[in-house]
């Protein structure tokens, strides 16, 4: 995917948050996110539906996230990123044209 942004376009600030749960008092684990790097991108929304779930009307959203940053990427399975006050799960993340420092990540709400 060819880049079809300029730095001017981004705009928006993300944290990059990984999970490290640690024990609770009942015996299982709580979430403890820590951020890992805070950087500029744009945020676009790729796609929207409704389901029914258990009974209920879902609605989930996906959305593209265009970023730069200089550092070594850690993601695991329970990284976040936070923007604009949001939080959205990483469903999928590539280097951009393969160029260093470009990626894009494609993300859903998370509530």
């Amino acid at each position: 995917m060819p880049i079809n942004i300029s730095i001017g376009e981004m705009r928006q600030t993300g944290i990059l948050r990984n999970n490290t749960p640690v024990a609770n008092t009942s015996g299982g684990v709580s979430d403890s996110y820590t951020d890992v790097l805070t950087c500029r991108g744009k945020l676009r929304q790729q796609s929207g539906k409704k389901s029914i779930e258990q009974g209920q009307v879902v609605q989930n959203k996906a959305f593209y996230w265009t970023c730069r940053f200089q550092q070594g990427i850690i993601i695991n399975e329970d990284s976040i990123w936070v923007i604009g006050g949001q939080q959205y799960r990483i469903t999928n993340w590539e280097k951009i044209d393969q160029i260093n420092h470009w990626y894009e990540f494609t993300l859903n709400l998370f509530q």
